[in-house]
């Protein structure tokens, strides 16, 4: 019975998520700059200094601050990506230093999806929480796109690639300022796309206590080829003879399951639906066994599991936490 529910779940989003789509061929191709931008994951993943953060506060909402902060991104991707956006919630007075970054999914237009499951529960805790906001997701998004994230993935090669470059470093930036003003503990939490990025900062990011990657993709020239997800960008590789076997090579240095974390894989959570129709486990195994296992739950769901499991997801994912952090 869930196997079906799941299916009819996964099959309905994926219909409403291909009600919009890019109208206009996005494929752009400058085999220099790819080469470039994979020559060297280090230097892809350069670690960013202490930003200078601007700080907007919204509201006092019993013993928490409400707002945005925001800071200028090391990563050139556009000017509606020029700053790095979070939006924040802060406990006002606590000893309990514990930040809580969380990372929404692709084409997300609200950050409502991760705190629905987990935002009561880690004000009790009274945890710091940080909303990212992905590039060209809601306010960094571009005046000419349709929808929230069309830039972000899509059949311009290195534009998808300095986006998840971006992620990366934004974030890192983040936790750098948070290290340096409080020494406070950080959580990762990623979902589906959020999932690819988290998993790549516990590749580059040493300052990670726990990291949690829920549904998460790994392979994106896997999503864009395989699944039924990436079908309309998988159009536009098509349209101009761009093979799958050159996107893998060109998107090399944005695939997590060729390098392994340098945290503890013991810190490392992962979850997945065995029913997913967004992402599929044959790609999401690859990670999980190059990353030599670490601690996962298969669930009786698809992608929508985030909602339709969200309770035993909370439950799983707060004790594995509470076991690290306390």
């Amino acid at each position: 019975m869930m196997r079906i529910i799941s299916n009819i779940a996964d099959s309905y989003g994926i219909h409403s998520l291909h009600k919009e789509y890019s109208k206009t061929d996005q494929f752009n191709y400058v085999e220099e700059e790819v080469c470039k931008l994979n020559s060297d994951f280090l230097k892809f993943y350069n670690k960013p200094i202490v930003p200078k953060i601007y700080c907007d506060k919204g509201r006092i909402d019993k013993s928490y601050e409400i707002g945005k902060i925001k800071f200028l991104s090391e990563v050139e991707n556009g000017e509606s990506n020029k700053y790095s956006i979070f939006h924040y919630r802060k406990k006002i007075i606590t000893d309990n230093n514990v930040n809580v970054i969380f990372i929404h999914g692709w084409r997300a237009d609200n950050l409502n999806r991760l705190s629905k499951v987990f935002l009561d529960s880690f004000i009790k805790r009274n945890y710091n929480i940080y909303n990212y906001v992905l590039p060209f997701h809601m306010e960094r998004s571009t005046n000419t796109s349709l929808y929230s994230g069309e830039y972000f993935s899509s059949a311009n090669v290195s534009r998808t690639l300095k986006s998840v470059q971006q992620s990366v470093s934004d974030i890192r930036a983040l936790i750098s300022f948070i290290k340096a003003k409080k020494k406070g503990k950080i959580i990762i939490i990623g979902l589906s796309l959020g999932g690819i990025i988290s998993n790549l900062l516990s590749e580059v990011e040493e300052n990670i206590d726990v990291l949690i990657s829920l549904f998460y993709a790994n392979d994106l020239s896997f999503t864009m080829f395989e699944t039924e997800v990436g079908k309309y960008i998988k159009k536009d590789f098509l349209k101009n003879n761009f093979t799958y076997d050159l996107l893998k090579k060109s998107w090399n240095v944005i695939n997590p399951s060729l390098k392994k974390p340098i945290i503890d894989i013991n810190k490392i959570l992962l979850v997945s639906g065995r029913y997913d129709k967004y992402v599929i486990n044959k790609d999401t195994d690859v990670l999980w066994e190059n990353w030599e296992k670490p601690q996962r739950y298969m669930y009786s769901c698809g992608h929508s599991g985030i909602v339709l499991s969200k309770n035993k997801v909370k439950k799983d994912v707060l004790k594995f936490i509470d076991k690290r952090v306390h």
